[in-house]
């Protein structure tokens, strides 16, 4: 399965920030940079990196973590507990946006790689804000 102990692979992976990381701070430097006014991390369920207005949560994912096409690049993944690792985070971001949808939210998703165009992303962001005002 993995070439490192329990003990390593726990110390390595507790290492592995989940919220202030170096996406989110460059997600929330764009905000700000457009004058869009947010709330980091609200105390809601499944842990969305930002919300804005009353209905949209923001979830800025890594790439690698969240599997962003997974399935065209997972054949070379070296072990079999990384492939299990990401399908599971995948099935449940999957379960998480459909529970946080049911409940009222509008949830968009950032990926890491939409990150290098901002204009894009503030578009992005500027429909679905467009949307929640409009229904």
């Amino acid at each position: 399965m993995d070439n490192l102990t329990k003990d390593q692979r726990r110390l390595n992976m507790s290492r592995i920030r989940s919220s202030n990381t170096k996406l989110e701070q460059a997600f929330f430097d764009l905000l700000n940079d457009n004058k869009i006014l947010y709330i980091d991390h609200p105390k809601l369920f499944g842990k969305p990196d930002c919300q804005i207005g009353d209905k949209l949560l923001v979830f800025v994912d890594s790439d690698f973590w969240h599997g962003w096409h997974f399935s065209q690049w997972k054949n070379r993944m070296p072990k079999k507990y990384w492939i299990q690792k990401i399908e599971g985070n995948i099935a449940r971001d999957r379960l998480k946006f459909q529970k946080l949808k049911r409940s009222g939210f509008i949830v968009i998703r950032i990926w890491e790689h939409e990150l290098k165009n901002k204009k894009k992303v503030i578009d992005k962001l500027k429909q679905r804000l467009s949307s929640e005002k409009s229904s």
